[in-house]
């Protein structure tokens, strides 16, 4: 970035005894403010991804999604096959030969048969959950590493910022100077002193309010990576290039297969399909075997009389009922198919906005780099020479210096803004982050 003299070869001699205090005056400036350009530290891919692991490792939302996929987990080893078996004691309380002949004591077992189809409904319903509990959870990671990223590229933003404001102060700080030597001048107006003053009075406290921007942008980051608030970041840069963007095609065809939001829906329509599955098979007769023993509480060990049943329940009488579970089953199935369809869209709505973000600001940033700035330093350069040489009024080289200092800005916004696209379209796609199996 080319920073603008004072020389000019219109000089009178007044002028011309004061010019190399202030040429060597704004040549400090321009060798501190690179030096704090080549101190920052670049926002890399790299630099970018060991923050969102830190964050992912660390994180009370993974953690809180790793214990639901865990729950989910337990929750497969929970559905049985078979049932409890029931024990049944009881007594006999009739005359002694009635207890004599069918026994007073009584002790029974029954058993309900396994019904393999409702198990394995059931079994498929608690494993679609569990994984729709770990794509959940890559979800979550997915989210956490997309605000780590913009909240990276805040920060880099905001550094840009306060060194681009930096640099104008000071400046501005060498043009007053400038100026109060000019004012000497006999005719000179004294009217330049004061409004330079104002201007430096305005873009300082406009550097305070960038630097307390940029604070609040780096405890942001703190929060998301459970650091210490106070800790203290090193200045960042942004990346001179953003990352490449894939066609739409290939990310509609990575958002297919990765993303975890539609792999998550994906699994809620097979619960929902064993949901239903498992309320058909509930409807229909459960079978149970017992095994009854009876015998006489003061006769000898051959007094017993054992007995083998069978039972089986009458889920007729409740026909309406099983119905109105299969039919609720079966309109969450189709709701969650089409919470499916709607996701689709809506995601690829997303891709497009994000693609179009992308190429929009990486168009606008190499316009601003390759024209706008070019022009834009060698008007202030031209208008503030013109000045010095009283060639061009102060008003003309404020307005300069201003569309200057708003065009850097807005390279740097619209760096930082396609950058950011570039993370959503990672995140969309289920390629940001993916939390450790711990």
């Amino acid at each position: 970035m080319r920073l603008l003299g004072l020389v000019s070869p219109t000089f009178n001699d007044s002028h011309i005894m004061h010019t190399p205090s202030y040429l060597s005056a704004l040549a400090l400036a321009l060798a501190l403010t690179a030096h704090a350009e080549d101190a920052s530290t670049p926002t890399s891919s790299v630099f970018i991804n060991r923050l969102i692991q830190e964050a992912v490792t660390t994180h009370p939302s993974i953690e809180a999604a790793q214990a639901r996929t865990q729950a989910a987990t337990s929750a497969i080893g929970a559905v049985r096959l078979w049932q409890d078996p029931q024990l049944g004691l009881g007594g006999m309380f009739a005359s002694q030969i009635n207890r004599q002949g069918n026994g007073d004591l009584i002790a029974g077992i029954d058993q309900m048969l396994p019904r393999p189809k409702l198990y394995q409904a059931e079994k498929r319903r608690a494993i679609a959950e569990q994984q729709v509990q770990q794509a959940t959870r890559r979800q979550t990671a997915n989210e956490l590493a997309l605000s780590v990223a913009q909240a990276v590229l805040e920060l880099a933003l905001a550094d840009e910022v306060v060194r681009l404001q930096t640099e104008n102060v000071s400046w501005l700080q060498t043009i007053v100077k400038t100026a109060g030597e000019r004012a000497k001048s006999p005719d000179a107006t004294a009217t330049e002193s004061l409004r330079l003053e104002s201007e430096l009075a305005v873009q300082t406290q406009t550097l305070a309010a960038a630097k307390r921007q940029r604070s609040q942008y780096a405890t942001t980051l703190n929060l998301l990576l459970g650091r210490s608030v106070e800790r203290d970041w090193q200045a960042l840069s942004l990346p001179v290039k953003a990352q490449d963007v894939s066609s739409a095609a290939a990310l509609k065809v990575r958002l297919e297969r990765n993303n975890p939001r539609l792999d998550a829906l994906r699994h809620q329509v097979e619960g929902a399909q064993a949901e239903a599955d498992a309320a058909r098979e509930k409807r229909k007769p459960a079978f149970t075997v017992g095994v009854q023993v009876n015998s006489y509480s003061q006769g000898n060990s051959g007094d017993v009389m054992t007995m083998l049943t069978l039972g089986m329940n009458l889920p007729w009488f409740n026909r309406s009922v099983y119905k109105a579970d299969i039919a609720r089953a079966e309109s969450l199935r189709s709701a969650a198919q089409s919470d499916l369809a709607v996701e689709q869209r809506l995601l690829y709505t997303q891709i497009t906005s994000m693609m179009t973000q992308a190429e929009n600001n990486r168009r606008l940033a190499e316009a601003y780099t390759s024209e706008v700035l070019p022009k834009a330093e060698k008007t202030v350069e031209t208008l503030q020479n013109a000045w010095v040489s009283s060639k061009a009024t102060l008003l003309e080289v404020l307005e300069a210096r201003r569309a200057l200092l708003q065009a850097r800005q807005e390279q740097k916004r619209a760096l930082a803004a396609q950058n950011v696209a570039a993370q959503a379209l990672a995140a969309l796609t289920g390629s940001l982050a993916t939390p450790s199996a711990h």
